[in-house]
């Protein structure tokens, strides 16, 4: 009986968390939009702590699955045009800028990725540069309804400012949970339809919000 009242009453719980996440209002940026001229990079996905921006790896060389990274370049360009920004430079543009820089640096003592990705901001001419990375990529284990393994992923994205020669930095981290183990998730668990998603699907929730935490 006593096993029975708990379950109800966690259930009740739940099914209020998800009507009251279902109507919340359209989600807004949380900072103005930045001026001047964006430049987007493509996903890069560092395998050695040197190749990134800030902060560590949790484990290094360990690349992820093929493909991926141009899956994120496609769900990145799509969440800039859903959040209206238009007038950018393509990741292809300044995949051309990091090959000349590359170039430049050849033979030359290896230099961090603050400098190499200042380089490139500073060869596309551009104001801003939005540097997104992929720092660790685990697939779930199981399928929809159920896993031995949830997805997880970790992402950054550095919005470098040219002039000033400084970044903003908005990391995502996420490993998906059940409903019943963190009820402040509800609201996620609805978006997901109560399924185990992929590790694209998160990240994909992770450019969206960090998007809007940059202006962007």
């Amino acid at each position: 009986m006593r096993r029975t009242y708990l379950f109800v009453t966690v259930s009740m719980l739940c099914l209020s968390l998800l009507v009251f996440a279902g109507c919340g209002g359209k989600r807004t940026a949380a900072v103005p939009r930045p001026e001047g001229k964006l430049a987007v990079a493509g996903f890069t996905n560092p395998t050695a702590n040197w190749q990134i921006l800030a902060g560590y790896l949790e484990e290094e060389g360990k690349p992820v699955p093929d493909g991926t990274l141009a899956a994120l370049d496609s769900v990145l360009i799509d969440t800039l045009h859903k959040h209206q920004v238009f007038d950018f430079i393509t990741p292809e543009a300044v995949l051309q800028c990091q090959e000349v820089v590359v170039f430049e640096q050849s033979g030359l003592p290896k230099v961090s990725a603050w400098k190499y990705w200042l380089g490139v901001a500073k060869c596309i001419q551009a104001d801003l540069l939005l540097v997104p990375q992929v720092t660790y990529w685990r697939e779930r284990v199981g399928g929809p309804n159920g896993v031995e393994s949830p997805a997880s992923v970790a992402l950054d994205f550095f919005l470098i400012d040219v002039k000033t020669e400084r970044m903003t930095r908005a990391r995502y981290e996420e490993t998906q949970q059940a409903l019943i183990d963190n009820l402040l998730t509800a609201g996620k668990f609805a978006d997901r339809g109560g399924k185990w998603v992929t590790a694209t699907r998160l990240a994909s929730d992770g450019i969206e919000e960090k998007l809007m935490e940059l202006g962007l």
